[in-house]
């Protein structure tokens, strides 16, 4: 029996002594090798596109075409264009003037009586008062001048037409676009009343 007790004495202090013991503490390796939670960052929103402007400004104009102003004097074209032009002009009758180096191909002047009336352009980089140019349909056009467009038959092609638009002032210039058988510009022209109407130009 003292021998039992014994034994049960020492397993109670045992397991006492277990009880008394403080926690493990984790090795920094342990605690390094445990992810910590990060707070999650939501994503920046994606920003707006940019705003596009209004498309600049191109050289054509109801009133003239890039420094002319329809109306001037044939001195007054030489003068404000700064560079020459190719062409003469001996009398008052109907006469081109053309632009050298790069805009060379971009427009052609009417001089008559010595007085710039009507410009001409057939190239797709320049584009119309009122938004038009060369290479649009029929259709563009008439969305884009829906009030003053008049479509007339063309003088040469079967299949073509012009579409005449009017002045929004009485005594401005017009705007003739010239539309092919495809139904697509291919050439227009600013002037005034004859000369706009010339469908050949100066002969």
């Amino acid at each position: 029996m003292k021998q039992l007790g014994s034994v049960l004495a020492l397993g109670i202090a045992l397991a006492l002594s277990s009880c008394d013991r403080a926690p493990e503490t984790p090795s920094k390796d342990a605690e390094a090798a445990v992810p910590t939670p990060t707070e999650s960052t939501p994503a920046a929103p994606a920003a707006p596109p940019a705003a596009q402007g209004p498309a600049a400004a191109g050289p054509a104009r109801l009133d003239g075409y890039g420094p002319l102003t329809l109306g001037s004097s044939l001195d007054e074209v030489r003068a404000a264009w700064k560079t020459p032009l190719q062409g003469e002009v001996p009398d008052d009758y109907c006469h081109a003037l053309r632009p050298q180096g790069a805009q060379a191909e971009d427009v052609v002047l009417m001089i008559e009586g010595k007085r710039l009336v009507r410009y001409d352009v057939d190239s797709d980089r320049i584009l119309a008062p009122g938004g038009g140019k060369v290479g649009m349909s029929l259709g563009q056009l008439q969305s884009l001048y829906p009030d003053r467009g008049d479509v007339t038959p063309h003088k040469y092609d079967d299949k073509g037409h012009n579409l005449r638009v009017r002045p929004a002032t009485e005594g401005g210039a017009l705007i003739n676009f010239e539309i092919d058988g495809d139904g697509n510009v291919s050439a227009w022209r600013v002037g005034q009343t004859p000369q706009v109407d010339y469908v050949e130009g100066c002969l």
